[in-house]
Formats: structure tokens, sequence, C-alpha cells
């Protein structure tokens, strides 16, 4: 009975000891916890068993942050020798560098249905495929300025959203080439003979701005801490190098989150 107090003090450490990870786990990461692991380029997850719904306010809207897209595979289209094309699947070799996020969108009633709308955030970086046969395939994934449509009136295990984006040059107008060339620097074209610049395209610089298509479809929705996660299915093309190739058409599918903001 004597040691009744002593071991009742054991324990008590033993359970501080223990319980001490269990609550730090819990406390956001630091930026030395994340520096050189990946996890920058992972998004947030909702549990599986998250099947509820989130109403949108009649004629208001409902204001996302903390959104993400995280790039998981990257298919390249290729014509085969019957002429027919098919996606092969290429390796992503910027795979912790091209997840986009944060992002701040909004959903919004429109036309007995829903519209979500990206308004501001990291919408697009740059990433290389790299094909079965060592060829690199350069592109800017994007989703600038997106807006997709959906069904019903509200965010649910259901909701399918499809529309369109913008997908910016891989490189800027102030990029310049080896030669010195450039879309916006008044020097856009060298060649030897000017009356024969016409028949070589690659001799000129352009602005490359294009669109793409992608589907959203909303899988996990939990209304208590306000949020979804899901997948995404997009398609755009690859970099022109400013008007040097011929785009590949891409195909990217990853996963998708998004939570509630609190001025929502």
């Amino acid at each position: 009975m004597r040691y009744r107090p002593l071991l009742a003090i054991l324990l008590a450490l033993c359970l501080s000891v223990f319980a001490f990870p269990a609550e730090a786990a819990k406390a956001p990461l630091t930026y030395d916890q994340i520096r050189n692991t990946g996890k920058a380029a992972i998004c947030p997850s909702v549990s599986d068993s998250s099947r509820g719904r989130i109403e949108i306010p009649s004629g208001g809207s409902l204001k996302l942050t903390d959104v993400c897209f995280q790039p998981v595979q990257i298919e390249v289209e290729e014509e085969k020798r019957n002429g027919e094309k098919e996606f092969i699947k290429a390796k992503n070799i910027l795979i912790s560098a091209a997840t986009l996020g944060p992002i701040k969108a909004e959903v919004t009633p429109k036309n007995g249905g829903l519209q979500l709308k990206v308004v501001d955030g990291i919408t697009f970086q740059p990433t290389t495929g790299q094909m079965p046969r060592r060829e690199l395939v350069p592109l800017l994934f994007s989703v600038k300025d997106l807006v997709a449509t959906a069904q019903g009136s509200a965010i649910d295990p259901s909701t399918d959203f499809e529309g369109e984006f913008l997908v910016p040059g891989y490189h800027s107008s102030s990029f310049l080439d080896p030669r010195g060339r450039g879309s916006n620097t008044g020097y856009d074209t060298a060649v030897g003979l000017q009356a024969a610049k016409d028949e070589f395209a690659t001799n000129r610089k352009v602005d490359e701005v294009s669109e793409g298509k992608m589907s959203l479809r909303i899988a996990r929705v939990d209304p208590s801490t306000g949020e979804m996660a899901g997948s995404f299915v997009s398609i755009q093309p690859s970099s022109t190098e400013q008007g040097a190739m011929e785009p590949h058409t891409v195909r990217i599918q990853g996963l998708f989150y998004a939570r509630l903001a609190e001025d929502a």
C-alpha cells in the first residue's frame, strides 16, 4: 500500500509523455518540418466517411480558401502509326513543385445550378513531363480564371463541376532566347533574308495564351469543418516555346481540396 502513491506518480508521468507527441502532431507543421520533405506538394485530405452537404445561401455565395490542386498523373497525347491518337503516361519530373495553391474561389448560384470561379492565388506552375522515349514536354499546369458550373443547389459528394480556364505562356513575354529575341522587346525576329521571314514561323517569338478544360468531382464534404475534397481531370496544351514548336495535348489527373473561408 505504501507504494501506491509512487505508482500513481509514475503512471501520470508515463501518460503525459505519451500524450505530448499526440498533441504535438495535431499542431501545424513549421517550415523546418516541411522543408525538403515533399509535404508542401501534398493537398490536405478529408475523411472518407465525410458525406455531408453544404448549402449555398440564397442570393449569396460561398467563399473558399486554401483551394489546392495536386497533380498525380500526367499523360501526353501521341499519334500512333495507324493515325489514331492515345494518351501516353509521362513522368512528372517536377512533382514536388507543381501543386497549385493556396487559391481563393467563390461558389455562387447561377441559372438553376452552381458556378465555381477561381479569383486569386497561385493558379499556375511550370512543370515538365518526361515521355517513355525520354522526350521532355514542358507545360504550364494552370487553373487560371477557372469558371466551372454544376447542377444542384448545394455542394455534396455528387457535385460535378465542368468548365474552362486560361493557360498562360510557359515563358513570359519578357523572356529572351539565346539570340536575345522576345515578344515584347521590339526584337522578336532574327533572319538573314527579311523577305523570307514569314516562311520560318519558328523565327518569330509570340505570346502564348490558350485555353484548357477541367472536370472537377467532389467526393467528400465535411459540414462541421467546412472542408471538401475530390478529384479533377484537366486537358490543356503544352508549351510552344513562344511559337517554336507544335503543342502537345496534355491530360492531367489529380486531387482537389478546399475549405470555407472564416468570413464566408
